[in-house]
């Protein structure tokens, strides 16, 4: 039984499946339906992740070079297998950094890329964009260090 602070209405003193049974009931199908729907997308994303791995390492063998932006998309690719594999082997939740690491090494390798085709502008937006997520990622650093020392 959950704590009353942690219930939705804390003056209730049965738990949720006692106060709706057939919400309950009609709720597990749903979810074993969302359940495989997620497998099914985490194996194909996995797959297409280990394809284009095995493209890139192909192309960079063809043309005898590895330049800093195939570099960072075999990077992103092992970065979206790594959130593949946390999200289906681990705690079934990704980590939120792991996203915003993955954005700020996508919108790197954009400039990489796209650097002569690039307007002044927008270069100084994807910047600020990488500074913005950047920022994010040592505020969750900062809260989940305070977290670790307030449990210790």
């Amino acid at each position: 039984m959950e704590t009353p602070a942690m219930t939705p209405f804390p003056n209730d003193q049965k738990s949720p499946d006692e106060l709706h049974p057939k919400l309950t009931a009609a709720a597990r199908p749903v979810a074993a339906l969302l359940t495989y729907g997620q497998a099914a997308a985490l194996i194909a994303i996995a797959l297409a992740a280990l394809a284009g791995i095995g493209l890139a390492v192909a192309e960079m063998v063809a043309s005898r070079s590895a330049g800093l932006a195939e570099l960072l998309l075999l990077f992103l690719y092992v970065e979206i297998l790594s959130m593949v594999k946390c999200s289906a082997l681990g705690t079934r939740e990704i980590p939120i950094h792991t996203p915003i690491m993955l954005a700020v090494v996508a919108v790197a390798r954009y400039i990489v890329v796209d650097v002569e085709h690039i307007e002044g502008s927008f270069l100084v937006m994807a910047s600020g964009a990488i500074l913005i997520l950047v920022c994010a990622l040592w505020v969750i650093g900062r809260v989940r260090a305070a977290k670790d020392n307030q449990s210790h």
